[in-house]
């Protein structure tokens, strides 16, 4: 009794696997879309910072930046926090201890003055002129860029129905090389939708650094180019099999 009780335990695991499985003829397939699209939006992140022994000096070169990079959008026909061509948020600046590569013992700390700086671009034909203008200045750093569509959504669904058309067409090939049909779709799920140049999503694609206030000539063709993007989508389908 108590072994033909451990062989139905054991059994269990595959009895509960098997019942998950559609008790019809199927076939399971996979499909993917793939689309490359020109942006109609770009994001732009960096920081402006300053160094100086006194600490209110290097306040008033982050806040005089920062006056620059609102005239600069303002030039551009964007406004601070609305829907216009270019918007722009600041965060609060923060003090952060500079680190020395022969610090002093006996010198008091050194502080960088540093405010985090995110504009978000609508209108693509402004996007040179706002960069020119950006890495024109000193005191950037740490700058970024991304770019997407405004119409995310209705880009997602296109990938979609691409994506379920190669699934149906996976699975008629596999079907007919049994001398069958397809029939119904029973299942299908979605996997995330990829980047192909920047991984996921909105990601920044190049990288600046001009903590040194060096030339950005050998980066400026990155940062003024516009970037087409690279999306895809993938399926998970269940059909039954005629």
């Amino acid at each position: 009794m108590l072994k033909k009780l451990a062989v139905a335990l054991a059994l269990l695991p595959m009895a509960v696997q098997a019942s998950n499985l559609p008790d019809y003829p199927f076939i399971h397939v996979g499909g993917e879309g793939f689309l490359r699209v020109m942006p109609d939006m770009g994001e732009i992140d960096f920081d402006i910072s300053a160094f100086d022994a006194d600490t209110n000096t290097a306040v008033a070169v982050v806040q005089a930046r920062v006056a620059e990079v609102q005239a600069l959008l303002a030039e551009q026909g964007g406004d601070p926090g609305q829907d216009t061509e270019a918007e722009v948020s600041f965060r609060d600046m923060r003090k952060e201890m500079r680190k020395s590569a022969n610090p002093d013992p006996n010198a008091s700390p050194e502080y960088e003055i540093r405010s985090a700086v995110h504009i978000v671009v609508r209108d693509l034909s402004k996007w040179t002129a706002i960069m020119q203008g950006l890495l024109s200045k000193p005191n950037i750093d740490h700058m970024s860029t991304g770019f997407g569509k405004k119409d995310r959504l209705q880009t997602e669904q296109e990938l979609t129905a691409i994506a379920i058309k190669d699934a149906q067409r996976r699975a008629e090939g596999m079907a007919a090389g049994f001398g069958k049909k397809v029939g119904a779709v029973t299942a299908i799920s979605s996997g995330q939708l990829r980047n192909l140049t920047n991984a996921v999503g909105l990601l920044p694609v190049d990288f600046y650094n001009n903590r040194r206030g060096t030339s950005a000539k050998s980066a400026d063709k990155d940062f003024l180019s516009i970037q087409s993007l690279q999306w895809s989508q993938t399926v998970d389908v269940i059909f039954r099999i005629k």
